[in-house]
């Protein structure tokens, strides 16, 4: 009685110690799970869809460590960048804006790379077998249409990008047609840095009648230059992205860049999480658009901010 009392006490102890041992493994394991982020610059849209995308994984509970560079708009670091989570053996690289997308894509083909804050990943060829992401493609057409309910007198449009950014010229292009399409005027200005702001837009608003800025990175990190130029001369503005309106322009119908993280983030879920396998994943639009107004501004224009175009929006001071 007392040897089988020991051998089955022996074997609870084994089977605990094997318990213990396996948990210990997996443990180890989602330990191990390491996310690169590639983010092409510091602005309020693509912070958002940074953070939308680190909370979606901590809301799911994956259990991750990070490695998070900012290049901060010095494209020839992506490279490097790219290069480094490879050798760390990153299990998932996320990234945000087409550069940065383009650039990881380019290095690392054995590994998820998801996207976000890509206006045409056709176009940026990014649809290969270990990518894909969350596009935040506006329609051009239906924020000209909703701007001209405020502004019906407007004629001219004008607008700056980066001529070096391929989302930033696919945008053009289709702002550029739905004006076309309604009998409107564009007023373009290219622009290389940041450098180059300040005099494009002095060169600009003696042209035009209302700004479009489009989701360029040279241009929304520079829109509290742009904004405060703008209100000098009672330009009412319309931007494609929130963060935008959070530095100064009227009125954003776009993109809300944290929702469109969050999204990213699911898809990383299923492939973390799930195992699902990018091509089981292709690329999706954003799923939800919002509209943000920023009420000093329209206070500056004198835009009645009852105005039922606009009564029901979100507004910030």
């Amino acid at each position: 009685m007392k040897k089988t009392l020991k051998k089955l006490l022996g074997l609870g102890l084994t089977c605990l110690l094997l318990a213990s041992c396996e948990k210990a493994s997996n443990d180890k394991t989602e330990a191990e799970l390491t996310i690169g982020i590639v983010q092409v610059a510091d602005h309020p849209a693509l912070d958002a869809a940074r953070e939308g995308f680190i909370e979606k994984l901590d809301s799911e509970n994956i259990n991750y460590k990070l490695i998070d560079q900012r290049v901060n708009g010095d494209l020839s670091l992506i490279p490097q960048f790219a290069s480094d989570m490879k050798n760390k053996k990153a299990d998932l690289i996320y990234t945000i804006g087409t550069p940065a997308a383009q650039g990881v894509a380019n290095t690392i083909k054995d590994k998820p790379i998801l996207f976000a804050a890509v206006t045409d990943p056709e176009g940026a060829g990014l649809t290969g077998e270990n990518i894909t992401g969350v596009s935040d493609y506006v329609e051009a057409g239906k924020l000209i249409d909703d701007f001209l309910k405020l502004y019906p007198e407007t004629k001219t449009f004008g607008t700056m990008y980066n001529t070096n950014e391929q989302n930033s010229n696919v945008q053009v292009e289709a702002l550029e047609k739905a004006l076309i399409d309604r009998g409107l005027n564009l007023e373009k200005q290219g622009v290389s840095s940041i450098n180059d702001i300040p005099q494009a837009i002095t060169s600009l608003k003696s042209k035009i009648d209302a700004m479009v800025t489009v989701t360029d990175n040279v241009v929304v990190n520079a829109m509290p230059v742009i904004s405060e130029a703008l209100a000098k001369d009672k330009i009412p503005s319309i931007a494609y992205d929130e963060g935008s309106v959070r530095n100064g322009a009227l009125i954003s119908e776009g993109v809300n860049y944290k929702k469109l993280g969050d999204q990213a983030g699911a898809m990383a879920v299923e492939i973390l999480k799930n195992n699902k396998s990018i091509k089981d994943l292709p690329y999706e639009k954003a799923d939800s658009l919002t509209t943000l107004v920023n009420t000093n501004t329209a206070k500056t224009l004198g835009l009645d901010l009852e105005n039922e175009i606009i009564k029901n929006a979100e507004k910030i001071d």
